[in-house]
């Protein structure tokens, strides 16, 4: 099949990885375009001058594969190379952003995502979405830096189905920024007032917690 997706986040995995979320128009839903199933593509294809930025249009034929839930209701695994047809204005972003809204936390997630004090997660294998989003005033989000031992991690602070939550951020412009240059740094990137969309998604299990996708931020973007 093939997919024409807005890309609208891009996220870090170590130094070298990356994964990619877009808006599919036509069929109306994301879209988590692989190279392998489950797999993520090369920094060197994902950024303003590459294939995979937010804002770019790219065209791709790709099979859903049997990764497991919640992921595969987006994965799309790219059979061939995707290639990148356009670049979005700032206003036709929006309007896909605006689109984009109606796959909401209750939308994506429904009943399966489970509160657990400032972090939030959904049991691995449930039968929802991966990917959503939360429209918000920028002047209630926050920013923060947490240490453990020798490292840092960016954490925003943000209230879903009132309750207040620390997500780690995953989005590569913000944890770029934060890991370059620092806290203040991140916070710059941020829009400067009113309305955003706060783009999120569970992560995949990992070895620590094989029982559980944790919600993370992939991207914030001003409306």
């Amino acid at each position: 099949m093939w997919h024409e997706i807005v890309v609208t986040e891009v996220t870090l995995y170590g130094p070298k990885l990356r994964c990619v979320a877009g808006f599919d128009r036509r069929l109306g839903r994301m879209v988590r375009p692989e190279p392998v199933a489950g797999g993520f593509w090369p920094a060197i294809v994902c950024g303003p001058n590459t294939t995979f930025h937010p804002g770019h249009v790219v065209r791709f034929r790709g099979e859903t594969p049997d990764t497991a839930m919640p992921h595969r209701t987006e994965d799309v695994v790219v059979t061939g190379n995707p290639y990148r047809s356009g670049v979005l204005s700032a206003v036709e972003f929006k309007t896909v952003l605006a689109r984009a809204a109606d796959i909401s936390v209750e939308a994506a997630f429904g009943p399966h995502l489970v509160f657990e004090g400032a972090k939030a997660y959904a049991p691995a294998d449930s039968p929802c979405g991966s990917l959503a989003c939360e429209t918000a005033l920028v002047e209630r989000l926050g920013l923060s830096e947490l240490v453990f031992g020798d490292e840092r991690r960016l954490k925003l602070d943000i209230e879903l189905r009132g309750h207040k939550l620390l997500l780690p951020v995953g989005a590569k412009d913000l944890k770029q920024a934060f890991q370059k240059e620092g806290l203040d740094d991140a916070k710059a990137l941020l829009p400067e007032r009113g309305l955003c969309q706060v783009r999120l998604g569970l992560a995949r299990p990992f070895d620590a917690a094989p029982d559980r996708c944790y919600l993370q931020v992939n991207g914030i973007h001003a409306l």
